[in-house]
Parts: C-alpha cells; sequence; structure tokens
C-alpha cells in the first residue's frame, strides 16, 4: 500500500487542512518584497502541504521557479507541464537521475568536480545542455564547493562542453549578524569573479527566508522562499536584527498559516483527585477535572516530547495535553470546556477566534516549525480547503 494511502488509513479521526488561498496570498506578499525573482521551495513534499497541489497554485500565481528535493520530485512536476522551470537542490543519486535531469532540462544545484563532470558526458551522450548552479559553501559547512576553492573550480567549469552555468548559490546558517553579513561580502566577491571568467552576467542566489527579512538590500537575483511561503518565519517579530527593519516585521505579521491540523474528541470522562492519565503515571491528578481523549498521538505526528506540555484547542478554548502521549491518543484538561464526543481537536490551526500556530507546538515539541509541517502533513489525510 502506499504511503500517502496508509496515512489516510491510519488518520481517518483526524485531518492536515491545507488552505491554498492562503499560500498564494503569502507568496503575493513576498513578491512584493523583493526586487529580484523568487523561488519557491517545495522540497519534502512542499513542506508536508502536498507537492502538486501547492506548485499548482504557485504557478497560477505566477511562480516561474519551482525548487525540489530530488530527481523525483522534478519528474513528479515535469509530469504536470507547468511553464516553470524546476530546480533540483539536494544533488542526484546516481547515472539514472542525472539522465532524467538533463533530458527534462531541470536546474541541477551542483556541489562537486565529480557530479559536474559526470554530467557533461551525459550531456553530451544525450546532445544536450545541462543547467546548473553551483554551490559554494561560504560558512553553512554542510555542502558546496570551499569558497576557498571557488578560483580553481570555476576556471575548469570553463572548460567544460554541454555545461551552462546559471549562477552560483549558497546558504546562509544565520540571519543578520556579523558572520552572515561576511558571508554575503564572501558571496559577491565570487559573483564578481564569476561573472568575469564566464563572461556572462549570471543569476545568482543567496538568500533564503531568514536572507529575505534580515537582509533585506542585498542584491539578491533569486531568492528562495521556503518556510514564509508556508506562513511562518524562521525570526520573530521581536528578532534584534529586524528592529530597524520594520518591513520585515510587518511582512511577517501579514503571512497567513496555510496549514492547520485537527482532530476530535471520542470520549470524555471525570477523573477524581488522586488517579493518574496515562503511561508511566506521570500526571497525577490533584483534584476531580473532566479528561477528553483524542485519537490523535505520535503516529499522526504529536511528539511524546509534548507529554504534559502545551495545549490543544477544545470549544474555542485552551485545553492543557495531560500525561504522555501515547502512539494513536492524547488526553486534555476540558474542566472549563462544555466538551464532549465528536467535539473538533485543534492540534494547531484556529478555532473560535483563538489561534495557535506550528511554532508555538514546535517549541513544545524541543524543534521548529519546520519539522511540525512536514511531520504533521505527511502523517494525516491532507483535505484541501
Amino acid at each position: 500500500m502506499a504511503e500517502r494511502d496508509m496515512a489516510t488509513l491510519v488518520s481517518s479521526f483526524n485531518s492536515a487542512r491545507i488552505n491554498l488561498k492562503a499560500i498564494t496570498e503569502n507568496y503575493r506578499a513576498l513578491r512584493q518584497s523583493t526586487s529580484g525573482q523568487l523561488m519557491v521551495v517545495l522540497k519534502g513534499d512542499a513542506y508536508g502541504h502536498g507537492l502538486l497541489e501547492c506548485a499548482n497554485a504557485l504557478v497560477l500565481s505566477g511562480a516561474a521557479h519551482l525548487g525540489v528535493l530530488d530527481v523525483h520530485e522534478a519528474m513528479a512536476l515535469a509530469g504536470a507541464k507547468y511553464k516553470a522551470t524546476i530546480h533540483i537542490l539536494a544533488g542526484l543519486e546516481g547515472p539514472e537521475s542525472m539522465r532524467l535531469s538533463v533530458a527534462h532540462d531541470f536546474v541541477v544545484l551542483v556541489y562537486s568536480w565529480e557530479q559536474l563532470s559526470a554530467l557533461a558526458q551525459i550531456a553530451q551522450s544525450l546532445n544536450k545542455t545541462c543547467q546548473v548552479r553551483i554551490k559554494i559553501d561560504t560558512g553553512m559547512g554542510r555542502l558546496g564547493f570551499h569558497w576557498e576553492q571557488f578560483g580553481e573550480i570555476i576556471g575548469k567549469v570553463k572548460t567544460l562542453k554541454n555545461i551552462k552555468v546559471l549562477g552560483l548559490a549558497t546558504h546562509l546558517p544565520t540571519c543578520g549578524d556579523s558572520e552572515a553579513t561576511w558571508q554575503l561580502k564572501r558571496f559577491t566577491d565570487l559573483k564578481t569573479q564569476a561573472d568575469r571568467v564566464i563572461g556572462l552576467k549570471l543569476s545568482h542566489s543567496a538568500l533564503a527566508s531568514g536572507g529575505l527579512l534580515a537582509h533585506p538590500d542585498y542584491e539578491d537575483d533569486l531568492t528562495r522562499v521556503g518556510l514564509l511561503l508556508y506562513g511562518y518565519s524562521p525570526l520573530t517579530v521581536d528578532s534584534p536584527c529586524l528592529f530597524d527593519l520594520p518591513r520585515s516585521r510587518n511582512l511577517i505579521k501579514s503571512l497567513k498559516p496555510v496549514m492547520s491540523v485537527k482532530s476530535q474528541v471520542i470520549q470524555v470522562r471525570t477523573f477524581k483527585a488522586g488517579e493518574t492519565v496515562g503511561y508511566d503515571r506521570t500526571y497525577r491528578i490533584s483534584k476531580d477535572i473532566k479528561v477528553a481523549t483524542a485519537p490523535i498521538g505520535y503516529l499522526h505526528g504529536i511528539s511524546r516530547h509534548r507529554s504534559s506540555r502545551g495545549f490543544a484547542l477544545i470549544g474555542g478554548r485552551q485545553a492543557p495535553l495531560l500525561g504522555r502521549v501515547s502512539m494513536n491518543l492524547s488526553t486534555y484538561d476540558v474542566s472549563q470546556i462544555a466538551a464532549m464526543t465528536g467535539n473538533e481537536v485543534v492540534i494547531f490551526g484556529e478555532q473560535g477566534g483563538e489561534k495557535l500556530g506550528a511554532d508555538l507546538v514546535g517549541s513544545w515539541q524541543d524543534t521548529s516549525p519546520y519539522e511540525v509541517l512536514v511531520t504533521s502533513g505527511r502523517l494525516n489525510n491532507r483535505v484541501y480547503d
């Protein structure tokens, strides 16, 4: 059984609701925030929101550059025949993925000489030209040619036939601090060198969501927007680096969360003082309370780290989570709520004017909104509004 079918089966009580209008409104706001072009990052099944559904909404809204994880996601988009450039961001896993990339005119972020050489040979055998962006590690320490090796690499790249360099790309591990400023200065110097050696005005890409907010004056040709697109920000409006950047703070405030995750109450019981809730008896009741049980647990993305941390929304009010999170069950204090079987339980989203974000949920789970969104979208039945 396919993974998506299985997720639907095990999440029959639960849903990840995706608001495609929100993602298009976020995209339009982001497009107005920069003079350069935008790449909408759809890797990881569009951060759990659904690759094809989100791509379709964004292309219809004018997105011309789509960033995906690997050749499998790229081929899914190619099958939809979007009039947009597809960029593979995480490399290629072998000769067949390279052949498909060249044959379908995908743009590949390359980070090793072996990749470049192999792509050149495959492109020559297909009588085609492979389009690439050269990934430079200017300080992230993760993937790419080290910036100090760039002079040697760019000279060798120029000798390759059937390779067209569209530009360079880098990534910032932090934004708005002195180290990020140095990285951008380093990257600007490399851009100048590449333009001179290759002899063309190239299109370069340095900023992602955080960089767009913290470095709005940096002249980036192609900014990669991911988390912002889905309604969340890697920086808060209170981040010191945004103190003198009101436009960036207002942009954050304007974003609309695209995903909400909902379950339902399947039982409400009264518990007496002294009784315990859940595995390992980690929560002992101090006074008589009402407890609602929902059929959602770590199978559906509520981390076990959430045990007795945070709340869900039931009846438009905050219902504290009690005890251990089980595989497919979690329990909530509804003593102050007129809860009953069948009531909606919002794990994150909005209910009755009360809002609960994936960023706050992530803090309860000792992680980020990135992980909350990807996991929740993958493990629950997606419903599109």
